[in-house]
């Protein structure tokens, strides 16, 4: 470790945080409470590419002084003023890697009890990085209640009002609304996003934590339709499957349905025009447009503006082609039936 006097104060930020310089280097540094020394020690031992990466801690009597990057970006806050709101393309992205920040906290007992855009940092390589863990704190087992009333209004959880205790799920709700800002510019109990992300921000900010999602990994799960390595190997092979890949429940019903009945009438249709080039190619073609065509198009409709509209024109095109295949394979199976 260093000597804190090798950092020169370049320029004050505020009373207890400040932009120091050490060789080449810039630096923040940072005046916490003692208590918080731990907390700053585990994330200097154990880093993640989105947590800001800790550099040194030095303990004092009265406080503990914070050595930590100095992140070339801007806050959420700040992009958030001057956009208003984000596409879900870019809030999906953001959310994800703080989903992934915030995990990686959890996994070292560690409950940030600050999620907001102020604390979001986004380098110029859009990087997700956390800041502030000045309210953090350890998950302290059979507490029935935090002892510290701390976070930021709108976006702490009703247990950090003393109620109960924080636990991961705190950061969740906390993320949740989060979520819901950046894509309304508004609070959800305000306005709440709507779609299946409306619906997974209103239960990742209930105010009973017992009916929220149990974990960060499941919450991201349901609020990006994505896989990563904590999904489970046979969820990720199930996932694969065209139709179980966005995990809507009516799209992983249709797809069971054509697998059991149209795979097996494929191959059966397919069997009997064998003796012909001809009609094997018809046959195939047929099929095609019976359910193949009809199939992508119900299956990947994607709503922007008038749903009702696109719903309407999908399900037409999707009988033009069902019409079309089966008077292709009609010809064909006049012969055999």
């Amino acid at each position: 470790m260093s000597n804190l006097s090798e950092y020169t104060e370049i320029s004050a930020f505020n009373a207890d945080t400040t932009l120091v310089r050490r060789d080449n280097s810039v630096y923040v540094k940072k005046r916490v409470p003692k208590e918080l020394a731990y907390i700053y020690k585990i994330l200097l031992e154990n880093r993640h590419k989105n947590i800001s990466d800790i550099i040194e801690v030095f303990e004092y009597e009265d406080c503990a002084v914070v050595i930590e990057e100095y992140i070339d970006g801007e806050t959420l806050a700040g992009i958030l003023s001057k956009r208003g709101t984000l596409t879900e393309a870019e809030t999906k992205s953001i959310i994800a890697q703080i989903c992934d920040g915030t995990l990686f906290l959890h996994k070292h007992k560690i409950i940030h009890r600050d999620i907001n855009p102020n604390n979001i940092m986004l380098t110029k390589d859009s990087r997700v990085k956390i800041i502030d863990f000045d309210i953090s704190r350890r998950v302290k087992k059979g507490a029935p209640s935090d002892t510290v009333i701390l976070g930021t209004v709108g976006y702490a959880a009703p247990e950090q009002f003393g109620f109960k205790q924080s636990d991961t799920r705190t950061d969740m709700y906390a993320i949740g609304v989060l979520a819901n800002v950046m894509l309304t510019g508004d609070m959800p109990n305000a306005r709440l996003y709507g779609g299946k992300i409306g619906r997974v921000i209103k239960k990742a900010t209930a105010i009973d934590a017992a009916a929220r999602y149990s974990s960060i990994t499941e919450f991201k799960r349901a609020f990006t339709n994505e896989v990563d390595e904590n999904t489970p190997p046979a969820m990720r092979a199930l996932r694969s499957i065209p139709g179980f890949r966005t995990w809507t429940p009516w799209k992983m019903l249709f797809a069971s349905v054509m697998y059991i009945i149209w795979i097996p009438e494929l191959i059966l249709y397919l069997y009997w025009s064998l003796g012909s080039v001809r009609d094997f190619a018809q046959m195939l073609t047929g099929e095609i447009f019976l359910a193949v065509i009809p199939y992508g198009l119900i299956t990947n409709i994607k709503p922007s503006g008038n749903s009702k509209k696109a719903i309407l024109k999908a399900a037409l095109w999707a009988f033009a082609s069902f019409s079309a295949g089966a008077c292709i394979i009609a010809p064909v199976l006049e012969k055999f039936l």
